[in-house]
């Protein structure tokens, strides 16, 4: 990709909405779409900064996969024809591991612990 191709082309919005769901109730909910969606209907409610604007409009229940690295089912939505992941908040972004394993780390980390530390550790 050259200079004129990155000036032009355009920019990809995070279409990635995290909420906050524990592992047990996410894995009872994932299943069912109705189960789903009135999850997503009760968080709109609590926490609508979370979601897209064109949300409140209505969305669309779009698929669901499996994660290859964590494997955890992953649902879509469809808000104004723009696909948008539902990560839940105990797996960390791009799926590259759970909160729970990286929680202590992070911790450290904020104290100043050096990275070949944590490695070892």
């Amino acid at each position: 990709m050259g200079k004129a191709d990155a000036a032009t082309s355009t920019t990809r919005l995070n279409r990635t909405i995290c909420l906050p769901f524990s592992q047990e109730p996410y894995d009872n909910k994932i299943n069912s779409a109705v189960d789903f969606r009135k999850f997503l209907d009760a968080q709109y409610e609590l926490f609508p900064e979370l979601f897209p604007p064109s949300f409140s409009k209505g969305y669309r229940m779009k698929d669901k996969y499996r994660s290859k690295k964590l494997s955890i089912w992953i649902r879509r939505i469809k808000v104004d024809g723009i696909a948008y992941t539902i990560r839940p908040a105990f797996a960390m972004p791009y799926m590259t591991g759970f909160t729970k394993d990286v929680e202590k780390p992070l911790m450290l980390r904020k104290a100043a612990v050096p990275f070949w530390m944590l490695a070892y550790g």
